[in-house]
């Protein structure tokens, strides 16, 4: 069976190969035209987000580099391989669109900062405080700090039983020279929510003793090359995560990290990438020590419309309760083929480690258990194609498949002991859960009025076996389909509006009560926003999420406010 696996996936891989190579030559003999592969994005020379560009802000962020959003908008786009990651899309929150941010200030060094306070009361108890206040004490230099508090007093279930709180504040310089950039920051964030998923009048013990709450603190700071037309470019960036909850559980997280590029000649470039990350735990129960030590080197041929990439993969994990030490080794190649001057067409193959942390899982879920087991995932194979273009003026889009095959691929599950908070299940070992993902985005952008982004995912999941012996009956909590439709539509450059639709499906969840899984309704959020231009610097806004009204839960036996609204103001200045 293993060997009619591989023997699929070598020929899928080959087959895409000979179909690129084909197009490479069919493209040479009939097209003469020389140009260059733009928004390529083949390798990360510098650290960025694995989404497309552009993204409409839903959430209160702070603010960084200005742009003026209503004047010469640049549709750009950013394409990558594909990751696992551990957070799920973020679209189960309260959020509310972004003020105007004002006229652009402009120094030597690009666009600066802005200062801004935004308040908003909504039902459900809501508040929120948003701002952010910044100085530059040189042309080249920039201090700020940022501060958030957004709350609900009261929730879908039994009012205060399900309310919960958020505050965070955050410290940050920049500084800009002709030869390199210094990025640090320092920030502290509070979230306090409930176990509400179990019947409060049931519920015989101390109503606080369902109350959680996690202290995050974290540190980061970074240098990189800021000459444009450098020979040798680099990032490098390193931080500390220390996260602490009210049932005493700690967790302390070192990154770091280094990207690296030396362009040998106007086609050949050599990179080198690594990344460290250690980490310790403590719970009531344990305390475990863990490390995960990657480098990937390797090396990137272009012309004007092909790109062949190929290096590998090195890995080392560690963990002291599991006596794990192992080193693994996987092979990474890519090609490009760019058929016209709009298209590109791309194949790969790669695998990776993934390092899990309870900060990670706490930060999709709130409601996890007291002592949750902490494994990295692995990825042991990873193939992948599809096609990516732009007209680079209003339109661009990905379409992508992939077939990729893990190792203690994490899943949630209700506690057997109390089924209101969640344990992690990790499926595959000596068989591999097999992953099957189509997914893609499309941006079409209207002259500067008009901005709609359509993302979707689908993902099929076999062979979901827990401790190599019994089977997970369904892929709990991670959807089959996740579609969004977000939109920004600007009328007469003083009224914003935002019409968006999230739909997850295929939702399990596992029932420790009966022992079943359950198949959980679909989700379909409608929500919309309304920005209110008054002054170049002052703005209102008006937002209603749920237009819909359902109480969907994206969690077993947690449901979600139903339609919840906030309304407030914006000054920027």
């Amino acid at each position: 069976m293993n060997m009619t696996i591989q023997l699929k996936k070598t020929t899928l891989f080959i087959g895409l190969l000979f179909i690129l190579l084909g197009m490479q030559s069919i493209v040479y003999g009939q097209q003469k035209k020389e140009g260059n592969i733009q928004n390529d994005d083949i390798i990360l020379e510098k650290e960025r987000k694995i989404e497309l560009k552009p993204e409409i802000s839903r959430n209160f962020e702070a603010l960084e580099e200005v742009e003026n959003t209503n004047k010469g908008r640049k549709m750009t786009y950013n394409f990558v391989e594909r990751k696992w990651e551990v957070k799920s899309p973020a679209i189960l929150t309260t959020s509310i669109i972004g003020p105007r941010e004002g006229d652009e200030l402009v120094s030597s060094y690009g666009p600066k900062f802005k200062n801004m306070i935004k308040v908003g009361v909504g039902n459900y108890g809501h508040t929120l405080i948003n701002g952010h206040f910044g100085l530059s004490p040189k042309e080249n230099q920039y201090q700020g700090i940022y501060i958030n508090h957004d709350a609900n007093r009261r929730g879908p279930v039994g009012t205060a039983f399900s309310a919960r709180n958020e505050n965070e504040v955050k410290l940050y310089s920049k500084t800009f020279t002709g030869n390199y950039l210094l990025d640090g920051s320092i920030g502290f964030k509070r979230t306090e929510a409930n176990f509400y998923g179990r019947d409060e009048k049931k519920f015989t013990g101390n109503l606080n003793d369902l109350n959680i709450v996690y202290n995050k603190f974290h540190y980061t700071g970074s240098i990189g090359n800021a000459q444009k037309d450098a020979k040798y470019d680099y990032t490098a960036t390193s931080g500390l995560n220390y996260l602490s909850t009210s049932f005493e559980n700690r967790e302390w997280m070192w990154e770091s990290k280094i990207q690296s590029v030396l362009h040998v000649t106007d086609q050949i470039s050599a990179y080198l990438n690594g990344d460290m990350v250690l980490s310790e735990i403590t719970t009531s129960t344990t305390n475990n020590r863990r490390e995960l030590y990657r480098i990937r080197p390797s090396f990137n041929y272009k012309n004007n419309r092909v790109s062949v990439t190929a290096g590998i993969n090195i890995s080392n994990e560690k963990d002291k309760n599991l006596s794990i030490n192992q080193t693994r080794l996987f092979p990474v190649v890519k090609l490009d083929v760019k058929p016209t001057d709009f298209v590109h067409i791309f194949v790969g193959f790669g695998a990776d480690t993934y390092f899990n942390s309870m900060n990670q899982f706490v930060s999709e879920n709130n409601w996890m258990a007291n002592n949750i087991t902490l494994k990295n995932t692995i990825q042991s194979s990873n193939i992948y194609g599809g096609i990516k273009g732009s007209n680079e003026r209003n339109f661009d889009f990905e379409i992508k498949f992939g077939y990729s095959e893990y190792s203690n691929l994490g899943f949630f599950t209700a506690s057997r002991a109390d089924s209101s908070r969640f344990d992690v299940v990790y499926a595959g070992g000596d068989k591999k859960v097999q992953v099957v993902n189509l997914s893609g985005q499309i941006n079409y952008q209207i002259f500067d009025k008009i901005l709609s982004i359509l993302k979707y995912d689908f993902n099929t999941y076999e062979n979901l076996i827990v401790d190599n012996t019994k089977t997970l009956e369904r892929p709990f909590h991670k959807p089959a389909m996740n579609l969004s439709f977000t939109n920004s539509i600007t009328f007469k450059d003083r009224i914003i509006v935002s019409p968006d639709v999230f739909y997850l499906g295929g939702l399990y969840g596992f029932n420790p009560r009966n022992g079943l899984a359950i198949k959980m309704p679909d989700i379909v959020d409608l929500n919309l926003k309304v920005n209110y231009l008054i002054t170049k610097k002052f703005n209102a806004f008006v937002s209603a999420n749920n237009i819909l009204g359902k109480s969907y839960e994206r969690y077993l036996f947690y449901p979600q406010q139903s339609l919840n609204y906030t309304v407030g103001v914006a000054y920027s200045f």
